[in-house]
């Protein structure tokens, strides 16, 4: 089977997220598996190895002057942004068709105009990541006239495919609110771990550092709560005046320097704090292994692939009680759920697990398993693969 992937992004050394991880990490299970994988993101260069095709395609612009030029703009740009990226990424995907001809497509909520190409198309599955609606939704930012059109136009898109796939009941139910579909109409998949990842967790098992460290493993955004993180470390300082908190992760422009500056310079917490930018998923291994505390603080996350990967080196995590992170994080069992935009209860957590070492020492082995008996990635292989054949043949035989 030749499976292509269309993403915004691929992972390099200076960028990646959750589901670039994913496709980078499903990608190689596939190859493993004796299928061809072709991937079409936005950048420059194309590259192979013979089973794996790069495909880079030029990103447009025109929404980004739309954004710094008039003044509606800001609002306007992201569903310009849908429209030019679609188009463009489905150009490239016609191209490749029409020489190497491709049996299913997966993509996002984003890039799926796929309307807006011409000609015989693969069938196309939908992988619901998550939206920038729900996301300011629930972080509690203005939703504009643009937000709401760009959703327009990605529910659009969704209802052509031929199967939709959620990485957990939380993203389904929202898809399935958004299209009014029932929501055992899309399939729940979870995120793998990455198996070379997994693979250094098991086989450099993770020592408990000198100092007490909390690490976490994300962008510097708004919505992932990093500002609540930095709150709280001067609160756990007040407890362990040598606590060192980890932030590994590129700079977002939902989070201003004045902004940021102004939450560093609150009580001690700038002492406490190493900005390690953008780790490529290569080195985070090395991460995990100098932690005590795992801590995922976001307003919005639909899964959260560095939650599991935490959970894989015996880390206890800290998360927040929002979107899919219930799903991954068992409250009291794997890890310690808090309320988001908390960062009093944030601190009591991290605090309580510091003091605890029988406690990390049990909920890290408890993730650990959780891990090896749900996210590995044959399973997840497995069932997308079922989903892509139903998709393959409802496609033959033309079924809407």
């Amino acid at each position: 089977m030749h499976i292509c992937f269309l993403t915004s992004g691929y992972h390099s050394l200076a960028e990646g997220g959750g589901a670039e991880s994913y496709i980078s990490t499903m990608a190689e299970a596939f190859v493993e598996r004796g299928h061809r994988v072709s991937i079409i993101a936005l950048g420059e260069g194309n590259l192979s190895n013979g089973h794996v095709r790069l495909v880079q395609v030029a990103a447009p612009s025109w929404h980004w002057y739309l954004y710094r030029g008039l003044p509606f703009g800001k609002s306007m740009a992201m569903p310009v942004r849908e429209v030019e990226w679609s188009r463009r990424a489905w150009s490239a995907l016609m191209d490749l068709n029409s020489y190497d001809p491709v049996d299913i497509v997966e993509t996002g909520e984003t890039m799926v105009l796929q309307q807006t190409a011409f000609g015989r198309k693969p069938p196309v599955v939908i992988r619901g990541h998550g939206n920038q609606l729900s996301i300011k939704r629930l972080s509690g930012k203005p939703i504009g006239l643009g937000d709401r059109l760009g959703r327009h136009f990605e529910v659009a898109g969704i209802r052509k495919a031929r199967a939709i796939t959620a990485v957990s009941a939380f993203q389904a139910r929202e898809i399935a609110r958004d299209l009014d579909l029932r929501q055992n109409s899309i399939s729940v998949i979870p995120n793998p771990i990455s198996e070379s990842l997994l693979q250094c967790a098991l086989t450099e098992p993770r020592t408990e550092p000198e100092n007490p460290t909390v690490l976490y493993t994300g962008r510097i955004e708004y919505r992932k709560g990093t500002l609540d993180l930095l709150r709280s470390a001067a609160l756990v300082g007040r407890e362990f005046p040598n606590i060192k908190y980890l932030i590994a992760g590129a700079r977002d422009n939902s989070i201003n320097d004045e902004t940021l500056e102004d939450t560093l310079n609150q009580g001690n917490v700038r002492s406490h704090v190493e900005f390690l930018g953008h780790v490529p998923w290569q080195q985070l291994a090395k991460w995990y292994r100098r932690a005590s505390v795992f801590v995922m603080p976001s307003y919005y996350e639909t899964f959260g692939i560095s939650v599991i990967e935490a959970m894989a080196f015996g880390l206890p995590v800290v998360a927040t009680n929002v979107g899919g992170l219930p799903e991954v994080v068992q409250d009291g069992v794997t890890g310690i759920l808090v309320p988001s935009k908390d960062p009093n209860a944030l601190a009591d957590a991290i605090v309580r697990l510091l003091r605890d070492p029988d406690l990390r020492k049990r909920l890290g082995n408890a993730g650990r398993e959780r891990v090896l008996s749900e996210f590995r990635t044959d399973r997840i292989v497995e069932q997308t693969l079922k989903v892509y054949e139903s998709a393959c043949r409802s496609h033959l035989a033309g079924v809407n």
